[in-house]
């Protein structure tokens, strides 16, 4: 038999590809399915990794990363986040905050132990633990409460199986930003159940309102138990240069390190120059890209405003709202697959975010002001022609 391992049965195709595959070949469709940023790689960036080729710099590196890489991902950590942590032994860069996610799940879960994640999640997190051969639990947020975090909801999975907590801040796909009130009782749980706790911060820049990003890594007594992991592509527009880091206390790291190393020996030679010029640069074209973004949300909002019968939770992070279009459609699934079929916008079904995420849709503002404006239009004018 030449079939695939059981642990491949385990797991599910993302929603967000599937719509986006669902969409190929079709002509003239809005896409507001996918996290990319419609940016360029900034022309600093690119220079410096044009620069780096150019001198050979085009070999295996040290197998966590440059240390010239980690020492400067070290000093922002402790100036950004309040992090303090060993460039030689704590920090390691990763192809992308993907593997990252992978290597924490294999690394710190043996089969039967259980992962809670608070829902509606990153997919990736779910499947992940599953490919760990692990139970992952969710613990569903209150999109009434504001996304809130409740002990007693958290407290009520936990077993003597729970190993972990997992969770994005700010949220994908929800844009809900944690307050630091929200980290504290994760981290109270944490402390007292004698967890680890894997926290993705890959959107911690992209915040508006006056929003304030905390790292839980940095509260007390959470140094010794966080995996905090973070990247380059959100903030600086570099999904495809595939860099990341993850952020762990010595000893967790080392079990982190021995997966990396077997899981892709090192990272890519010229994506970390890139990302050490990114990192070492003035951070003007982060700002900028923020800005832009945060217009394009405030005209999506606008947007939704205007459709009858929808609500949302106004989203103060990443590049996502969360809207509820149950009241249009029982399904989400059949709500995206109606809205790319008669007004050719693609969205992702809220489920396939987790059981909290049903009769959702996530829709994405990556992509440009023109096209967010022409989304919301025709999200609008089919809407109504239901009504």
């Amino acid at each position: 038999m030449l079939d695939g391992s059981s642990r491949t049965y385990l797991i599910k195709s993302s929603a967000i590809r599937r719509m986006l595959e669902l969409s190929t070949g079709m002509e003239n469709v809005v896409h507001l399915e996918q996290g990319e940023p419609d940016f360029t790689t900034p022309s600093h960036i690119l220079d410096a990794a044009v620069e780096a080729m150019k001198k050979g710099f085009t070999h295996y590196t040290e197998v966590n990363g440059t240390l010239e890489l980690r020492q400067v991902m070290a000093e922002k950590l402790e100036k950004e986040n309040g992090i303090d942590a060993d460039p030689r032994t704590e920090i390691t860069v990763t192809c992308g905050s993907q593997e990252a996610m992978f290597i924490a799940a294999l690394g710190f879960l043996n089969q039967g132990d259980e992962a809670l994640i608070l829902d509606p999640y990153y997919p990736a997190y779910f499947e992940d633990i599953l490919l760990a051969e692990a139970v992952p639990i969710t613990v569903s947020l209150d999109e009434e409460e504001n996304y809130r975090v409740n002990m007693e909801a958290l407290d009520g999975k936990i077993t003597k199986k729970t190993k972990m907590i997992w969770m994005c801040n700010p949220s994908n796909p929800t844009g809900h930003v944690f307050s630091k009130e929200d980290l504290e009782i994760i981290a109270e749980v944490a402390k007292r159940h004698n967890l680890i706790v894997f926290m993705d911060e890959i959107y911690e820049k992209l915040v508006y309102d006056n929003s304030t990003h905390v790292s839980i890594g940095s509260l007390p007594g959470m140094e010794s138990r966080t995996i905090t992991v973070n990247g380059f592509s959100k903030a600086y527009a570099m999904t495809g240069w595939r860099i990341g880091y993850v952020v762990a206390e010595k000893k967790l790291s080392a079990t982190l390190r021995k997966l990396h190393y077997y899981a892709t020996l090192c990272p890519n030679a010229i994506s970390q120059k890139a990302a050490l010029a990114a990192l070492t640069s003035p951070q003007n074209c982060v700002q900028e890209m923020v800005k832009e973004y945060d217009r394009r949300r405030k005209l999506m909002i606008n947007g939704l405003d205007r459709i009858e019968s929808l609500s949302y939770t106004m989203p103060k992070g990443a590049f996502y709202v969360f809207p509820n279009f149950s009241s249009f459609e029982e399904s989400d699934e059949a709500m995206a697959l109606y809205l790319l079929k008669k007004a050719g916008v693609v969205t992702v079904p809220g489920s396939g975010f987790g059981k909290a995420g049903e009769g959702h849709l996530r829709i994405s503002y990556s992509v440009s002001y023109e096209q967010v404006k022409e989304g919301m239009k025709r999200l609008k004018e089919c809407l109504e022609s239901r009504m």
